[in-house]
């Protein structure tokens, strides 16, 4: 009678098939899990001290403030993300978007992709436009979405 209880609650503690086969696919699966990120504005300080300055373009997230999080031009892609500087480099495949920018840019682990949304607006010597920008992260799932305006011009 003991031996075919203890049979029973180690019966009830073994998975089920579909249990075992979810483990192992998601172990082969071999992606962690999706990370959202929160870019941080790129102030001044970080674009004298990291030598940022050129022409291109500035993406401010509409809930985000008035600070740029993303800077587009023509020779790289500028991410601030926990306190640190990302430089991306430009797909120069992807659309070609005012000041010489880029709409997709590629790092080691995030890629980014600025895309228009509204009509390309030229204000004196810069052109705004409003704009959706995505951040993906090595295994191209969106991990930070946000609308808002860009700004391209000298920086």
């Amino acid at each position: 009678m003991i031996l075919l209880a203890l049979s029973a609650c180690s019966a009830e503690q073994e998975p089920t098939d579909a249990e075992a086969i979810a483990a192992v696919e998601k172990a082969q699966d071999g992606k962690p899990p999706v990370e959202p990120i929160a870019p941080q504005a790129i102030l001044y300080p970080d674009i004298s001290k990291n030598k940022l300055h050129g022409t291109g373009c500035a993406f401010v997230a509409e809930s985000g403030g008035i600070g740029a999080v993303l800077l587009a031009q023509d020779t790289r892609g500028v991410l601030k993300i926990n306190g640190e500087i990302q430089i991306l480099a430009p797909d120069t495949g992807s659309a070609k978007l005012p000041k010489g920018s880029w709409s997709r840019y590629t790092g080691k682990e995030y890629a980014l992709t600025l895309s228009a949304t509204g009509p390309v607006e030229p204000v004196g010597t810069s052109e705004h436009f409003d704009g959706k920008l995505v951040i993906t992260d090595p295994f191209e799932r969106p991990v930070y979405e946000a609308a808002g305006n860009v700004q391209c011009k000298a920086i």
